[in-house]
């Protein structure tokens, strides 16, 4: 089974976790995990712990982040390099959480990756113009 890790800044992943729990209930494995990310970690060295995360996840891993060119994105790339069963996916939402929560027994990590990008796309939506065109 794919594991999910969510590295960002400040305590997002694990916030982010916390309430995708609330609406659709805990994760019932240990296939998750959270890295948090400050304005004192070094790349390297957080990168050195999340690769050691990443050597034991046999099904592969995704690797989501808050924002592309952040140090969690430039943490997990570097971790992840050298992993061909390793994706990493920018943009963290909720949506796409669920979308990982919900699809990752069943899809390859590259797989649940391209889904993921895609649904996460998909909930971004300028509710106030689908309310005013009345869609």
């Amino acid at each position: 089974m794919v594991k999910i890790i969510l590295v960002t800044h400040g305590h997002l992943a694990q916030e982010m976790l916390d309430t995708a729990a609330q609406i659709i209930g805990k994760p019932a494995d240990d296939g998750f995990a959270t890295f948090a990310v400050t304005a004192i970690s070094s790349v390297q060295q957080e990168a050195d712990k999340l690769k050691k995360t990443l050597e034991a996840c046999q099904d592969g891993a995704l690797i989501l982040t808050d924002i592309f060119g952040g140090s969690a994105t430039n943490i997990s790339l570097t971790a992840s390099k050298d992993l061909p069963n390793c994706h990493v996916i920018t943009g963290l939402n909720l949506s796409m959480l669920l979308t990982a929560i919900n699809s990752r027994k069943k899809l390859s990590a590259k797989e649940l990756a391209e889904k993921m990008e895609a649904d996460g796309k998909r909930a971004v939506i300028n509710a106030t113009e689908l309310v005013i065109k009345g869609l």
